[in-house]
């Protein structure tokens, strides 16, 4: 009897886990879709039935059933069964490696050997594989009596083979290839063994040994992903250089490069590199791994939006995510969403830009278990960033984003259900435990009969269900005591939907409930005294805001140096000079100016400033400003935000979050375009409150 590898990897999981395995579980621990499962249950189902076995379907998953002897004797044959047995997916895989691997012809009867397959099998993977081959510029070369080889450039050649590893290679597999001797486990992983005969593995621990000491030494941190990612390039570069191919780069793109504080980085890098590999490496390719590094770092979100150029990626996430919220009629208020896409997307989009491949090893599973979020994500997402296409690797990683706010929005909620049957009792109890099993998010049912349903206010239920047809014009369910499957599903979709709607009672007003009750003034005050020095910016920001007139015919750059200078006088700035230059310099790196409103933000972190510092000034005379998105734009008013270099992250998060609130909404926008101070400053002081009452909550 003929087993596939995969259902002998299939088999052996089942075999193990005698508790049972869910099929997403099962597709988790074999790394394929849990499509893939399915189809292969037929085959499973036929090849236990000729032990004596059964494969039941229980709440727990997929579970074996059978005698422990017949079980045994299943096990015994697996394991007679010859490691190179592989799909259709991985032999075409396998025959990537072998051919990137051997630039000579190879014979077509020597891969079937290898491969244990017919010749005709090989040359119908063979055109299969072609297609991949092609998208990195290879030819496939098949001729009679010379072989099959791979031609094309060398670069061409090592980025499909990085392309290769990262499709196959896991980052559990990478870790335990940087962790642990090859002799431990190429024996039951060969289709791992034979990705890693692409590369050089000493070389792979030298470049991992002089990294993990790098790594340590960055401000930010650096995501694993792009840590393996940093890993292998770095492996087929320094092997390119061994062999004598030049690295070549744009030398104007290179002198751009240059100019980022990454590049020191890279050279410091380089420099290690060139130490412990005895050998020397071109600036070219320090131009490559600037670029690495740069998409790398997983930026730290406090920082955000006060980093340079950060307020212009700020005003499009806010737009993304209104336009998300409008196509799911959702309010997600939630901080921490903006933040998060803030971080993920500067270093993404400058993936995008640069062409470096994205490689999102959840995407199907993405699509599956979110498709209209991935939809309404990759439409919205291509709208709001045009012109650049975001690539459905990148929107999978933004629905995660949005996927986890979803999560946290229906948290934040609290719903009641009246249960309603003849009696009031039995079949509503029954539904009622039926209710708590399928819906843990609900966290009050009240059961009562039908001549009890005059005394209560329908209205105040979230989800008001009946085991008997009632007359009312209030929205209910009829269903059975016992919930079957397709009456779940109808309330988890009304559910769903419900959660999305604003809360009656916020998060806030029941934590300030709770510590008025709870007669606790110590611990409230302790929990302020948490945040003294967040509260002593926030003391500072409101004590020092003002909406100042400027007088007709003075220029911004002119206005700015004097408020420097009357700045330092007052002891926020020690060098206004350098702070107010800092400012104007700012300006001409990248526009200013707000798109869609009259606004402009000049903002700015330095040594020279003592503390936080946020004013408006409003001009005479309007100015005409570049915009953030190089536009034009007529500005009346200009947001001035100082902050100091060195703060703690729950300081740096509340400037941050200060920013965000000018580009919050339209009417936000608006009120600072148009408003009097007062109603400025009474934004700025709930908002404040707000973001301090939240963090009690959160850390409290």
């Amino acid at each position: 009897m003929y087993i596939s590898a995969r259902e002998r990897n299939i088999l052996h999981q089942l075999l193990q886990h005698k508790d049972g395995l869910t099929i997403p579980k099962l597709a988790q621990l074999l790394d394929v879709s849990t499509r893939t499962i399915q189809r292969d249950l037929k085959g499973i189902e036929d090849i236990l039935a000729e032990y004596g076995l059964k494969l039941n379907k229980s709440s727990a998953g997929l579970v074996i059933s059978g005698g422990p002897s017949e079980q045994e004797k299943l096990l015994g044959f697996l394991q007679t069964l010859e490691l190179n047995e592989f799909t259709p997916e991985e032999r075409q895989m396998l025959l990537l490696a072998i051919l990137l691997q051997h630039r000579e012809p190879l014979k077509l009867f020597t891969l079937a050997d290898e491969l244990n397959v017919t010749v005709a099998t090989i040359s119908n993977d063979l055109t299969r594989a072609e297609a991949w081959l092609n998208g990195f510029r290879l030819e496939l070369v098949r001729k009679r009596g010379y072989g099959v080889q791979i031609i094309g450039r060398e670069s061409d050649i090592r980025r499909a083979i990085s392309q290769l590893l990262a499709e196959h290679l896991t980052e559990s597999k990478m870790y335990r290839m940087l962790s642990e001797p090859l002799d431990d486990w190429e024996q039951t992983d060969a289709i791992s063994e034979r990705l890693l005969h692409l590369i050089n593995l000493e070389l792979v621990r030298n470049i991992q040994e002089v990294l993990a000491d790098f790594r340590k030494q960055m401000v930010e941190p650096m995501a694993d992903r792009a840590y393996i990612g940093l890993i292998v390039h770095l492996t087929l570069a320094i092997e390119r250089i061994r062999q004598g191919e030049k690295i070549e780069i744009d030398p104007s793109y290179l002198s751009k490069l240059k100019m980022d504080k990454e590049f020191e980085l890279a050279a410091d890098l380089a420099r290690r590199l060139e130490q412990k590999l005895g050998m020397n490496i071109p600036e070219a390719e320090v131009g490559y791994m600037t670029m690495h590094i740069r998409g790398a770092k997983a930026h730290v979100e406090t920082e955000s939006l006060l980093e340079e150029s950060n307020f212009q990626l700020g005003v499009r996430v806010k737009a993304l995510i209104h336009e998300v919220e409008k196509s799911l009629h959702v309010q997600f208020q939630d901080p921490s969403l903006f933040q998060g896409l803030v971080a993920h997307l500067k270093p993404a989009l400058y993936r995008i830009r640069e062409k470096m491949k994205i490689y999102n090893p959840l995407l199907e599973k993405i699509k599956q278990d979110y498709e209209e979020l991935f939809h309404v994500v990759q439409v919205k997402g291509n709208k709001v960033f045009e012109p650049i296409t975001i690539p459905e690797e990148e929107a999978g990683f933004l629905v995660m984003h949005f996927g986890s706010a979803l999560e946290r929005l229906k948290r934040k909620r609290t719903l009641k259900v009246l249960v309603v049957c003849s009696s009031g009792i039995g079949s509503s109890k029954f539904l009622a435990s039926r209710i708590e099993k399928e819906f843990p998010e609900i966290t009050s049912i009240e059961q009562a009969s039908f001549f009890e349903l005059g005394e209560k206010n329908l209205h105040d239920y979230d989800l008001f269900l009946s085991t008997i047809p009632l007359h009312t014009d209030v929205k209910h369910f009829v269903v059975q005591p016992f919930l079957p499957p397709h009456e779940v599903k109808q309330i988890r979709a009304y559910l769903d939907e419900k959660l999305r709607e604003p809360s009656a009672v916020t998060e806030t007003g029941q934590a300030s409930l709770q510590v008025a009750e709870g007669g606790s003034n110590v611990l409230a005050i302790e929990r302020f005294a948490h945040f003294a020095k967040l509260n002593q910016d926030i003391y500072q920001v409101l004590s020092h805001f003002q909406l100042i007139q400027v007088e007709r015919g003075i220029s911004i750059e002119e206005e700015i140096e004097r408020i420097c200078r009357s700045l330092e006088q007052k002891g926020i700035l020690t060098n206004g000079g350098g702070v107010a230059q800092a400012l104007i310099e700012r300006e001409r790196a990248g526009g200013v100016a707000i798109p869609n409103t009259s606004l402009a933000l000049f903002h700015t972190r330095s040594r020279d400033v003592t503390i936080p510092y946020f004013a408006m000034y409003e001009w005479g005379t309007p100015s005409l400003r570049k915009g953030m998105d190089n536009s034009l734009i007529l500005v009346e008013r200009v947001v001035l935000m100082l902050a100091p270099q060195d703060l703690e992250e729950v300081r740096l998060e509340y400037l941050s979050y200060l920013s965000t609130l000018i580009i919050e909404s339209e009417e936000t926008m608006r009120l600072f375009e148009r408003a009097s101070e007062q109603a400025v400053f009474a934004r700025i002081y709930e908002s404040s409150q707000a973001f301090v009452q939240e963090k009690i909550n959160k850390d409290g």
